[in-house]
């Protein structure tokens, strides 16, 4: 499945952005923090953080993370998911044996890999010159 990921860009990730905060009518001062990479623990976040990682076909509601995809979508094409990078992406992911809503899923898996992750992600989703 992994093959046909298609990549996102940093259009991409405004776009699912500004579409998951109209679905869940998420408050200007919590966008705020979002676009400086701040995730409080609440509802809210957690939702928007499942709808974000929904759009980028990373996470599914009942199959949890897609770490291949994860993996492809920071290093792009041609990732080696043998590697220790591989490891520590699905070291973050669980297969939510707690039973949590699915946006609590989502949410503990994506604040893991944003925290080993953020100037990778950052670096994927640069503007381009």
């Amino acid at each position: 499945a992994s093959a046909d990921y298609r990549l996102r860009n940093r259009s991409d990730m405004l776009a699912y952005r500004e579409e998951c905060v109209k679905e869940l009518a998420v408050p200007a001062d919590l966008v705020e923090k979002y676009q400086k990479w701040e995730y409080p623990n609440d509802s809210t976040t957690q939702c928007y953080i499942k709808c974000v990682f929904t759009k980028w076909e990373l996470f599914d509601k009942t199959t949890g993370f897609n770490v291949e995809n994860v993996h492809q979508q920071l290093v792009g094409h041609g990732a080696n998911h043998n590697e220790a990078f591989h490891g520590s992406l699905a070291a973050c992911v669980d297969k939510n044996e707690q039973g949590s809503n699915a946006c609590e899923w989502a949410y503990r898996g994506a604040t893991c890999l944003l925290r080993e992750n953020l100037d990778q992600i950052k670096k994927s989703l640069a503007p381009k010159a």
